[in-house]
């Protein structure tokens, strides 16, 4: 009996020119592993950081330029991506985007701007004007990279009830309530230590754990979530780095293994994943080893039902494919890997892919 070859369908933002192949359309054969580029589009300058609905049927980018942008796109029955519109963020560089998990609005940060927002999604897909907003003011003790507030993403809970703006300026994770309007209002924050430069957060599958990566001080921190004000509370913070490295490092991202076990995040400096275990009844993390990315700078990566995970390596313009070892989570890698010039965001179609 011959073996069905399951297709799943990748898009990849990079920084690019906006004359240049900005967004590119991929395809991986889920029982090989095989990758290969199928299209691109141009018109979009950076697309930085990409949103996929969730019936994978319209595409979202951020894209990083001084007056920011947020594009729609819609996706056809050929993977192919069409323009729907195009929204000014209201700040610089946003860097960030996400849908909250109903789909009816798309969440923006803005890394320069310091400021993040809410769009709504109409029916067609495409955005409506800004529905909140709010403004981040203040500074942190790091010189370089602190001298202003920088909102580096916004995250919404699972629950959509909270949206969480990691603020690498002025080291805070600030939980805002999302409205059924759209509207952000202030809810509390979570300090950090100084100078760790919260950048990115995910939350795991039981909705009241959360890990974020801090990109100063090579960081990653684990969170337990107020179940009455909804803020964030330290449980752990552990570094990205062995004992051993001291040079130049800034975390990049961080994402869940699909059991709900494992944290992943990337070094760039160091240029590995560092896997963390999961105290499944106290939800800190603990190292369990470092895997080199077979590049350079890996700014982002993505998990993959099919026991891959994908990482998008920026200054050496490959994206390297991992295999996932369904008990360890260890990862290895496949030898799989496509060439994209300067990539930073990876998202897959997960709708027609069987674990």
């Amino acid at each position: 009996m011959s073996v069905i070859d399951h297709q799943v369908w990748l898009y990849i933002g990079t920084y690019a020119e906006t004359q240049e192949a900005g967004i590119h359309v991929a395809i991986m054969n889920q029982n090989t592993g095989e990758l290969k580029l199928v299209s691109h589009v141009k018109g979009v300058e950076n697309p930085s950081y990409l949103a996929l609905s969730e019936d994978a049927t319209h595409l979202y980018a951020a894209s990083e330029k001084d007056e920011g942008e947020v594009l729609a796109y819609s996706i056809d029955s050929e993977h192919a991506l069409h323009l729907l519109d195009r929204k000014p963020t209201g700040g610089g560089a946003p860097c960030y985007v996400q849908l909250t998990p109903d789909g009816r609005y798309l969440l923006a940060a803005n890394y320069t701007g310091a400021n993040a927002s809410s769009f709504p999604v109409n029916e067609d897909g495409s955005l409506g004007d800004r529905s909140g907003n709010v403004q981040h003011e203040g500074k942190g003790t790091y010189p370089e990279r602190q001298d202003a507030a920088h909102t580096h993403s916004i995250v919404p809970s699972l629950d959509g009830s909270i949206a969480y703006v990691s603020d690498l300026g002025q080291d805070i994770v600030a939980a805002y309530h999302l409205g059924e309007d759209g509207s952000l209002t202030e809810a509390g924050s979570t300090s950090l230590p100084s100078a760790a430069g919260p950048r990115h957060l995910v939350f795991h599958p039981n909705g009241q754990l959360a890990y974020g990566i801090n990109e100063l001080d090579s960081t990653v921190t684990a969170y337990f979530r107020n179940v009455e004000t909804g803020v964030l509370e330290i449980l752990n913070t552990v570094s990205t780095l062995p004992k051993d490295f001291d040079e130049e490092n800034t975390g990049g991202d961080i994402r869940l293994s699909l059991c709900g076990r494992y944290v992943y995040a990337s070094n760039r400096g160091h240029d590995s994943i560092v896997q963390y275990a999961i105290d499944q009844e106290a939800g800190t993390v603990s190292v369990v080893e470092w895997v080199h990315v077979k590049g350079r700078t890996p700014r982002n990566f993505a998990v993959v039902p099919g026991g891959y995970v994908l990482v998008c390596n920026q200054d050496s313009g490959n994206i390297v494919q991992f295999a996932a070892d369904p008990e360890t989570g260890r990862l290895t890698p496949t030898g799989h890997e496509l060439t994209v010039d300067r990539p930073v965001c990876l998202m897959a179609d997960m709708n027609e892919v069987e674990d």
